[in-house]
């Protein structure tokens, strides 16, 4: 009987890890993003965006990102039905930078506010970094950019840690 105790409680263990770690896994979270401009003319964006790469000396990386009147922005059609080996998500969409990984990055894009929780909808946000909530790295990046500009500032948001399908 023992025996029978110690497995039940072993598998009970195991059980509970798993879906510990999976909760821990398919969730969101807080991060801080740096914004350079909010707007609602997709044009006006991607220029601040070009000028702020060059400005700034930091990478711009639109994702292959185009405008869309239906999601704001749209990846590309082979992308968005997963013609390269992705999941299908339909056409057209668009996946807000960080979703699925949550990473810290600092390179600048155009993205779509109503992918963001907490931003008001149908602007186009040009992003600058993407950061732990109020962290060292936060108000470095954020003081140095506003050396140039001015008016950047960090906003909170949830971005999706786990599977994107």
């Amino acid at each position: 009987m023992p025996g029978k105790i110690f497995c039940f409680v072993l598998i009970f263990f195991f059980n509970t890890v798993a879906a510990f770690a999976q909760d821990k896994y398919n969730t969101e979270v807080p991060k801080d993003i740096i914004i350079l401009r909010s707007t609602k003319n997709y044009q006006t964006a991607l220029s601040v965006a070009k000028q702020a790469a060059s400005k700034l000396h930091q990478k711009l990386d639109l994702r292959g990102l185009t405008a869309n009147t239906k999601t704001g922005l749209t990846m590309s059609k082979a992308d968005c039905l997963g013609s390269g080996g992705s999941d299908d998500f339909g056409y057209p969409c668009y996946i807000a930078r960080g979703e699925g990984n949550a990473f810290n990055d600092a390179y600048i894009s155009v993205e779509f506010a109503d992918a963001y929780k907490g931003f008001a909808k149908g602007y186009y946000v040009v992003v600058a970094a993407i950061t732990d909530v109020k962290s060292a790295a936060m108000k470095n990046k954020l003081a140095a950019i506003k050396k140039t500009y001015p008016d950047a500032y960090a906003k909170r948001t949830y971005i999706w840690l786990g599977c994107m399908h």
